[in-house]
């Protein structure tokens, strides 16, 4: 049935594993290259109640085509500080994308802020809000200072890439997990409502076990990359 599927998709442009960082391909190219073909056969997947084949069509765009391409330079608005510009991150680097109006785990927070403190000098985490400042204020004064919170809106002439890229094309609560030179490592699309319908506590414990692994997962990806560039 994959094969079936995977011969409806597209044409994929995978970037090497071994490529150097300066040969690595754009993000954005291989999102704009590819997001048409995928949206059409995602829709059609969707209207048909295909639930199993549109995941899997998600699951191929991102993995055939998206993993191990470069990350744009995105810059975003911060409240009170110029605007982050990803270029000047010199970490592995998460970046969690939100809309204000999301319904997020009850232990997630807590958790990002926990381990944002655990793995500081590490690795970086960027939350990003899909909204303008004053909708989004509140919520973000929430996570610790060890998380970079931003916003973005296509109000903002600055943010049009983003919104485009990122937003429109594949949606959100979505998570991008970067290494230190910004190759796209992993990319997970999350939930908008909450799966652990359990107390603050355990699904605090919850989400650190689980962000936890990815973090770690990033790190080693991350050094084995380095070790891969340092050899070429």
């Amino acid at each position: 049935m994959k094969k079936l599927y995977f011969t409806l998709f597209l044409v994929l442009n995978t970037a090497t594993t071994f490529a150097t960082k300066d040969s690595l391909a754009l993000f954005s190219t291989a999102v704009q290259k590819n997001i048409k073909t995928y949206i059409r056969h995602s829709n059609k997947a969707y209207t048909n109640k295909e639930y199993q084949k549109a995941t899997f069509l998600f699951d191929s765009l991102v993995n055939e085509t998206l993993i191990g391409t470069r990350f744009d330079d995105f810059s975003f608005k911060r409240i009170g500080k110029k605007r982050l510009q990803l270029s000047t991150i010199q970490l592995p680097t998460i970046i969690f994308t939100y809309a204000s109006w999301c319904v997020m785990e009850k232990g997630e927070i807590p958790a990002l802020n926990k381990l944002a403190q655990e793995y500081k000098g590490r690795i970086k985490i960027i939350v990003v809000f899909w909204d303008k400042k004053q909708n989004m204020k509140k919520i973000a004064r929430k996570f610790n200072s060890n998380i970079e919170v931003c916003y973005a809106h296509q109000d903002y002439s600055k943010d049009t890439k983003a919104i485009q890229l990122l937003k429109n094309a594949l949606g959100f609560p979505t998570t991008y997990y970067l290494d230190e030179n910004r190759k796209l490592v992993s990319l997970k699309k999350r939930s908008l409502k909450p799966v652990y319908k359990i107390d603050l506590k355990t699904s605090t414990q919850n989400c650190i076990a689980f962000f936890d692994e990815e973090i770690k997962n990033l790190l080693i990806t991350n050094s084995f990359n380095k070790s891969i560039l340092a050899e070429h």
